[in-house]
């Protein structure tokens, strides 16, 4: 059996904006059209890190229109949970995958 490697993501030193949040999305949605509708909603915020999990690095504008647009797409049945990371902004990531962020940077 191979090892697993430990990995370790800092994000305070890639937030420069104070204000900007990493925000972890898991759900579980039973109906394949929201599921589908959930996964492009997500897709334009953050990075799918599991099959139903997204991470993203946001503003407060942006963390509440991304709650506001998955309120109307679920239903009653299904199951959203979102963790916003304060304190140490820290991800430790175990097995495959993958975890970076770059501030959006745009130039006129």
């Amino acid at each position: 059996m191979e090892k697993i490697e430990l990995r370790k993501y800092d994000f305070s030193t890639v937030i420069e904006d104070p204000q900007k949040k990493l925000v972890l999305i898991i759900y579980d949605i039973i109906d394949n059209k929201r599921r589908t509708r959930m996964v492009k909603h997500l897709e334009s915020y953050g990075s799918r890190v599991q099959k139903s999990a997204f991470e993203a690095l946001l503003p407060s504008g942006k963390y509440h229109a991304m709650i506001n647009g998955i309120t109307k797409i679920i239903d009653n049945e299904d199951n959203v949970r979102i963790y916003r990371l304060n304190s140490s902004n820290e991800v430790v990531l175990l097995g495959t995958g993958d975890t970076v962020y770059e501030e959006n940077v745009i130039i006129i």
